[in-house]
């Protein structure tokens, strides 16, 4: 009888943002605006992320659980229109997450993904409150969080195959 291991829901957690911060950063860069991601794409994310944080609760991992349940319901709320201060808000919240971070020492791509979402939400709000163009800054930052998602995601699955930095 084969013995059943079930995944880290940190690797399905880092892949569902991966899968939301990839079309917006080629909603950035793409010259011909289309309409961005749907809502209902941030909507249906940000709720799976939220599944996910429950099941980092059941894991008893207290850091996956707030800093999922935190993505999940600002991917959740940006699908409701979140607008300019609900954004910056959730940045100032992830910018608290990068410390816990760093005194429970969690891998370091784990800080960068804080560090990217952190100034994927502060870019998303600032041009509502200043007058600024962010666009590229916010797809720069997007597809970097895309990239450092993936590869943790990856890398958690793998069994030690990818390294984890």
């Amino acid at each position: 009888m084969s013995e059943f291991k079930p995944l880290d829901p940190t690797a399905c957690g880092l892949f569902l943002v991966a899968a939301i911060s990839f079309p917006l950063a080629l909603d950035c860069f793409l010259p011909d605006k289309l309409a961005g991601p749907p809502a209902e794409l941030f909507i249906l994310l940000g709720f799976l992320i939220g599944v996910v944080a429950l099941l980092a609760y059941r894991a008893e991992s207290n850091f996956g659980f707030t800093v999922f349940l935190l993505v999940g319901a600002a991917v959740f709320a940006t699908g409701f229109g979140l607008g300019a201060w609900g954004s910056i808000g959730f940045a100032i919240l992830f910018a608290m997450t990068i410390g816990w971070s760093l005194i429970v020492k969690t891998p370091k791509a784990l800080t960068l993904i804080l560090c990217t979402t952190t100034l994927i939400f502060l870019f998303a709000g600032l041009p509502g409150v200043m007058d600024v163009d962010l666009t590229t800054a916010l797809g720069v930052v997007s597809i970097l969080n895309f990239l450092f998602c993936a590869y943790l995601g990856f890398a958690l699955i793998s069994e030690g195959k990818v390294p984890v930095f």
